[in-house]
């Protein structure tokens, strides 16, 4: 009977009702938006780290990070490069000379970070060929040839097979310089491979320093699937006696940006959750005052205290019920749309994104078990929220509530 009295009190105002049930849909809708957004701009920051610069896990000399450069080459790199057949999780290995310089152009010169590499296998780890937008993969140059950014060749002012010099120095300390020709222009989205990194072949840049084919100083793994990480690191460290470091170790910032759009997302949900409570306690206590003659009646025919305050709650609740399924499948179109019409395009800050290594297309991301975790907050709120009204209700002293106009 309070079951089905609760469900006809809801409807005895339509418009109020509706009121309600409109506000918690738009609510959750408006969560689910939010989440699916945060998800997908941490998602794209860290999917273009990955695959535009750190790789999931690289490898180092012990002394490297005190001083970069080509005094602290890895040791035993060709047990390295067996990781791959080793260590069933990793997908790729790429082998690195890193050393600083600087490349000059008729017009200008400017301080860049060298990476010597093997063009097959850096393409395996990250994608590097599918970034170019003018020229190609190191195949139309024959003799020497070099990868700039589209950054960098606007500010040398130089295009492909234009001619730029790089300048190093060797492990004397000795300057060395060497002519090369633009191959491609590519465009990361990755900051800071765009701002100061160039691309040679690692058997031109050995030449020109005299050292080994042998000699590098970074090892970049791409793992099959990032779950395992960890186990890998450890399968890794167990293997050799260099420094081995994940992409987190590598760029702490990944877990500063996670963290704080965490809180985000929280802080989000919570004002949208106040929002609501606030809203569920005037419309329920309005709900009770317009009653209380009603209520007095219920009270003096001798309806328990405990089934008024049931009543009320169950009328909130059933409210909750029926509008929180409305703001979760409002929800889940609005990411089948944008995911089956080509995501959410904020090309217009295209810029102001690749500063962070974001995409300019966003593409909704959010776990299945937010929709349930959602519907459990918002059943939380609107019992919450009920406990004031039905308290207010129950406290109605019956003569004085049926004497009321």
């Amino acid at each position: 009977m309070i079951l089905l009295l609760a469900w006809k009190n809801i409807w005895r105002s339509k418009r109020r009702s509706f009121v309600v049930m409109s506000a918690v849909a738009i609510g959750v809708w408006s969560i689910i938006f939010m989440v699916s957004f945060y998800n997908s701009m941490i998602g794209a920051i860290s999917r273009n780290s990955l695959q535009h610069d750190y790789s999931h896990i690289q490898i180092h000399h012990e002394g490297y990070l005190s001083e970069p450069g080509l005094g602290f080459q890895v040791k035993k790199p060709s047990m390295l490069m067996k990781f791959p057949s080793q260590i069933p999780d990793i997908e790729a290995v790429s082998a690195r000379l890193i050393v600083n310089g600087m490349v000059a152009s008729p017009k200008t010169n400017l301080g860049i970070q060298v990476y010597a590499i093997d063009p097959a296998d850096e393409r395996a780890v990250t994608a590097l060929s599918g970034f170019l937008t003018a020229g190609d993969y190191f195949t139309n140059i024959k003799r020497n040839p070099i990868l700039l950014s589209q950054k960098l060749a606007e500010k040398l002012k130089v295009k492909v097979r234009s001619k730029v010099v790089i300048t190093v120095q060797d492990l004397d300390a000795n300057i060395r310089a060497g002519a090369f020709r633009v191959s491609g222009i590519f465009h990361s989205k990755s900051p800071r491979i765009n701002n100061g990194v160039v691309y040679l072949r690692h058997q031109d840049l050995s030449k020109l320093i005299n050292l080994s084919d042998t000699a590098f100083n970074e090892f970049a793994y791409l793992l099959k699937d990032n779950e395992t990480l960890i186990e890998t690191k450890q399968m890794m460290e167990a293997k050799t006696n260099n420094l081995v470091r994940t992409y987190r170790e590598i760029a702490p910032e990944f877990d500063m940006i996670e963290e704080g759009s965490a809180i985000s997302k929280q802080v989000i949900t919570v004002i949208v959750m106040l929002a609501l409570l606030f809203g569920i306690i005037n419309t329920m206590l309005m709900a009770v005052l317009e009653r209380t003659k009603e209520i007095g009646m219920l009270r003096a025919i001798g309806m328990f205290k405990s089934k008024i305050f049931f009543m009320i709650v169950l009328e909130t609740f059933m409210i909750s019920c029926v509008a929180a399924p409305v703001g979760l499948m409002a929800g889940f179109l609005t990411n089948v749309y944008f995911e089956e019409n080509g995501g959410m395009d904020l090309s217009q800050y295209a810029g102001a994104l690749e500063q962070y290594g974001g995409d300019a297309i966003f593409y909704p991301e959010i776990a299945q078990s937010t929709y349930l975790l959602l519907m459990l907050v918002v059943m939380m709120t609107a019992l919450i929220g009920a406990i004031y009204p039905a308290i207010k209700a129950v406290n109605l002293k019956p003569l004085e509530a049926i004497r009321k106009l």
